[in-house]
């Protein structure tokens, strides 16, 4: 009896027990994580709202780094700003001139933002009675990854017929805003520090 067990032990290929072994385990995997990876796939849009919150981020960064920077220190010409865009993107859009708004670049060069695989930054300050301000220009391309919301709550992707303009505390008109919009196949935000000094651009952006 002992030497029949022995030899019925001995059988057993390891190989095979390895693999049934890999594929049980697969098995759990696919019935855990399953639901995860569909709804992952399900939502290949990126929604407005985390590109905005990752501009403002960038946004805050890019004014510690202007009020820091040396003096003479040297500035983006329109010409610059339109090279960065067209070296950066591979598109001849020309960001807007400012300088009536009140606003002139100061600094400039590639960010990261969601859903772009390509995307610059422009900061912008403000002159005159706007010296205590700031603009960040954001422009990623766009091939279709972004989403918002309609009034009915449903997800759909971003039109180039709309304009986004959202406070970051609706209840505070001094609070920080955001405007989004669509140009041909680029996507294009903007941070200031309140809603009237996006009021005071969008024409200039050509934003509809």
């Amino acid at each position: 009896m002992s030497k029949r067990a022995a030899n019925v032990k001995r059988s057993i290929n390891p190989l095979a027990l390895t693999l049934t072994l890999v594929l049980v385990g697969c098995a759990v995997l696919v019935g855990v994580f399953g639901p995860r990876l569909r709804e992952r796939a399900s939502g290949a849009w990126t929604a407005l709202s985390e590109v905005s919150d990752a501009a403002r981020q960038i946004a805050l960064r890019m004014e510690i780094e202007a009020i820091h920077r040396p003096l003479g220190a040297t500035t983006p010409s329109r010409a610059d700003l339109a090279a960065l865009v067209r070296s950066s993107l591979a598109n001849d859009w020309r960001p807007p001139d400012f300088t009536a708004e009140g606003f002139v670049p100061v600094l400039a060069g590639p960010a990261l933002l969601p859903g772009s695989d390509s995307s610059l930054a422009i900061l912008y300050e403000g002159s005159g009675e706007l010296s205590d301000n700031y603009l960040a220009l954001f422009v990623a391309r766009d091939r279709g990854e972004f989403a918002s919301f309609n009034e009915y709550g449903q997800i759909e992707p971003f039109s180039d017929k709309a304009t986004i303009i959202e406070p970051d505390d609706p209840s505070d008109p001094r609070s920080g805003a955001t405007l989004v919009f669509r140009p041909s196949d680029l996507l294009v935000v903007v941070r200031t520090r309140d809603v009237a000094a996006l009021e005071r651009v969008r024409s200039a952006l050509g934003a509809p």
